[in-house]
């Protein structure tokens, strides 16, 4: 496994391992960690659906296969809470010189283009990496839904001033003590921002190309002739 979560925009929600969307493209992939803005992305209504990635493990017994989960969300909500944040990092990003104004750019113009109703992220890679039973890795992707779903909150509770907010911010990321932003707390705000031991990083990298390129319903259908 290469241990990553991914970030994927779909057509459907899917109910089952065989219940492919007829479109899904990449959006992004994050080694060890979930970044802050795919839990941004992530907070439109999330919940839990099944996995597109497997549909149990390799030592599963083909009756007995283990249930593996993934999220569910709306985009344009996620997406609308992204832009909000995006808009009050640009004022901290101007005392950190590997995060330019262009990279803020090309984050919202690779999201704009054309995408489907849904997101689904998928951090089954993670779970896995020292769990394997059932219940404990369901129990993994519910307390991610409530980041998900944290970090939304803490979005909406900003000013719609982004240099107000900006300011806020910059002081929640050193001081865990306001719970409504603590979602913020840890987040770098210097060269380290998307460092594989920041936690959580920004997340500010974008692909249609990831590890696991899922299969939609037609190429899953043609998949099994």
């Amino acid at each position: 496994m290469a241990n990553r979560s991914y970030l994927y925009s779909l057509s459907n929600q899917p109910k089952s391992y065989s219940d492919r969307p007829e479109s899904i493209s990449g959006l992004s992939e994050w080694p060890y960690s979930i970044p802050f803005t795919y839990r941004a992305l992530m907070s439109g209504n999330p919940k839990l659906c099944a996995s597109l990635v497997s549909d149990g493990f390799e030592d599963d017994s083909p009756d007995n296969k283990t249930q593996l989960y993934a999220i569910s969300s709306d985009f344009e909500a996620g997406f609308a809470r992204l832009k909000k944040f995006v808009e009050m990092l640009r004022f901290i990003s101007k005392d950190i010189k590997d995060l330019p104004d262009s990279m803020l750019n090309e984050t919202l113009k690779f999201l704009q283009k054309p995408k489907n109703r849904y997101l689904l992220l998928e951090t089954i890679e993670l779970d896995c990496m020292d769990e394997s039973e059932e219940s404990v890795l369901r129990g993994y992707v519910e307390s991610e839904i409530i980041a998900c779903r944290e970090a939304g909150a803490a979005i909406d509770a900003l000013p719609e001033d982004p240099k107000v907010s900006a300011d806020i911010v910059k002081r929640v990321t050193e001081n865990n003590s306001e719970s409504t932003l603590s979602p913020f707390y840890g987040l770098q705000f210097n060269g380290k921002f998307d460092n594989v031991e920041s936690e959580p990083p920004l997340g500010l990298y974008w692909s249609d190309v990831l590890y696991y390129e899922l299969e939609s319903k037609k190429e899953f259908e043609d998949s099994l002739e």
